[in-house]
């Protein structure tokens, strides 16, 4: 469906925000203002038990009502609400929403560990509601491009690749459980991490062989590596880091031709054919036939406004208009090999540490 005739043929949502905090106010609240102009959403209630955070987010959204808890959203009648709650909320947040017969879009990573997970999606199919998942690359033009490429073998056989994500920790975080284990569940894997392995099993599927080593000496990582290998018979690797600054890039080889992605560049692909020094640099746009020029056919397309068709999909869902692109079941996926690489995980070299001061992080890190 077109996304002219999918604005046209929505119907109003009200929706619920719980959570108030950064995700919040920096990437839901402006694609919620720009949906509620096209009189597609309606922001009903706001929830956090910061009163600071639910009063800047009162100044996008004046007619939205501060509730006290959730089940104080009975009162509102919401049809689809957003967990940008802390992760370690977001199972029973979820679930408790699911069994009020709300819609949840829940942000990433759905939950800290695997069994609050599957529970999750287990309420979801129990109660026949809506649950997305809010890994929102898969919304990048630049990214549905890559899995054409891919799909499509343009390529040739793929050979390896690399995937290095990362740079100094600067987001702006409201307490210290954000580095700590219990709570947080992980460090930069489950973080960022999360992302990037839900891109590579949407492309290739679930991979057959994985090695993991960290940094996390008994606490949550801050650098991390895995070597993975995918039923195809290739394998590549992936480095993440909240202190190191990494170019941001992924690279995948085929025998026909490679291609890279700057990380978080919605719209821009570099491509280059096996035997020829040319670059490809590929700006993407959106056309329904590919002999007109390009037109503009609903909200721009960009990091910011893919928040917008995350949601368009979403109020969609609800509504039956079309399938979800980021369900309960492919949301868990990622979850399942983050736990897979936190069971396995092995301590990464750290050259800089003396030999008596390796063999006390190796007694950590068991």
């Amino acid at each position: 469906m077109k996304l002219t005739e999918l604005i046209a043929r929505l119907e109003r949502l009200n929706v619920a925000l719980i959570g108030c905090g950064a995700v919040a106010q920096m990437y839901y609240a402006p694609a919620l203002t720009e949906l509620e102009k096209l009189g597609l959403v309606r922001v009903k209630a706001l929830y956090d038990p910061d009163s600071g955070r639910v009063a800047e987010l009162q100044h996008s959204f004046p007619a939205a009502s501060p509730v006290a808890d959730l089940a104080a959203l009975a009162q509102h009648n919401i049809d689809l609400a957003i967990v940008a709650s802390p992760p370690r909320f977001h199972a029973g947040q979820t679930i408790q929403l699911l069994q009020m017969g709300v819609a949840v879009l829940c942000e990433k990573p759905m939950a800290t560990v695997l069994p609050d997970g599957a529970a999750m999606a287990a309420t979801a199919a129990q109660t026949r509601q809506v649950l997305a998942i809010g890994l929102f690359r898969r919304f990048f033009p630049a990214i549905q491009a890559i899995q054409r490429i891919l799909q499509q073998d343009m390529l040739g056989q793929i050979k390896t690749f690399h995937c290095y994500e990362g740079g100094q920790f600067y987001w702006p975080v409201q307490s210290v459980s954000f580095f700590q284990k219990r709570l947080a569940g992980g460090g930069v894997l489950m973080d960022l991490g999360v992302h990037l392995l839900d891109l590579l099993i949407w492309w290739w599927g679930y991979p057959t062989q994985i090695a993991y080593e960290d940094d996390a000496l008994g606490g949550v990582e801050a650098n991390c590596r895995l070597q993975l290998e995918f039923a195809a018979g290739f394998s590549g690797e992936v480095k993440l880091s909240r202190d190191w600054n990494f170019a941001n890039r992924y690279v995948i080889e085929g025998t026909k031709g490679w291609l890279s992605w700057d990380v978080n560049e919605a719209d821009n692909v570099k491509m280059g054919l096996t035997g020829s020094s040319f670059v490809i640099h590929s700006h993407l746009d959106h056309r329904d036939d590919y002999h007109q020029p390009a037109q503009s056919t609903g909200p721009a397309f960009n990091f910011q406004q893919s928040f917008i068709r995350q949601l368009l999909n979403v109020a969609a869902a609800t509504q039956g208009l079309e399938p979800l692109a980021v369900n309960a079941e492919e949301g868990l996926l990622s979850l399942k090999l983050i736990d897979s690489c936190y069971r396995q995980r092995t301590l990464m070299p750290l050259p800089w540490l003396s030999e008596q001061e390796w063999q006390h992080a190796q007694e950590w890190g068991e």
